[in-house]
């Protein structure tokens, strides 16, 4: 029976030793500040300010070369009553990645590749959504609600394979935001 008891305590302490902390992983992880639709005259325009915060670990690993990616996920729901209907869904990739030669950072956006001399700007770069996401005026309805989504994904599975398991484990590979809802006035 103590054989036993010992083995459960070791098994209990060993998984509160690997489980990750959230409460770490907020300090690092991507937040969004702001996020709207504005009128254009063909639809709407989404204009948004994401905070990407790298961790020590995911700075580290980007000025050793390894390149880093998010998934910038946008969605439009129409509100019922018993359940939304999302109307628009788009993804769009980034990835920022350091190049030692150069001794600058590319960031790769849906449409192009930009070059920067400082790992701020290039993050400063992604903060604003690079790519335009036009929205048809006829998709949002008068007099109905409709809510915004958006949420910034780290992908982990375009880390190399053996980083993964890693990124899965430790809190400072957390880098991806909650999502952020926000109400559409129409």
């Amino acid at each position: 029976m103590p054989d036993s008891v010992n083995r459960l305590s070791f098994r209990l302490l060993l998984c509160v030793l690997l489980w990750p902390l959230p409460a770490a992983a907020l300090d690092y992880a991507a937040r969004i500040r702001y996020a709207d639709l504005v009128e254009t005259a063909d639809g709407y325009s989404l204009k948004t300010e994401i905070a990407y915060r790298l961790s020590p670990t995911a700075r580290e690993a980007l000025h050793k070369g390894v390149p880093l990616a998010w998934d910038v996920k946008v969605e439009i729901d129409r509100v019922g009553l018993l359940w939304n209907a999302t109307v628009y869904r788009k993804t769009l990739s980034y990835s920022l990645q350091f190049h030692a030669l150069l001794n600058q950072y590319e960031v790769k956006t849906p449409g192009q590749s930009e070059m920067f001399l400082s790992l701020g700007t290039a993050l400063n770069f992604m903060a604003l959504l690079q790519d335009e996401v036009n929205i048809d005026n006829k998709l949002l309805q008068p007099g109905q609600r409709y809510q915004l989504r958006l949420k910034t994904r780290f992908n982990r599975e375009l880390l190399p394979i053996p980083l993964r398991p890693v990124a899965y484990l430790d809190s400072e590979w957390f880098l991806s935001s909650n999502w952020f809802v926000w109400p559409i006035q129409k």
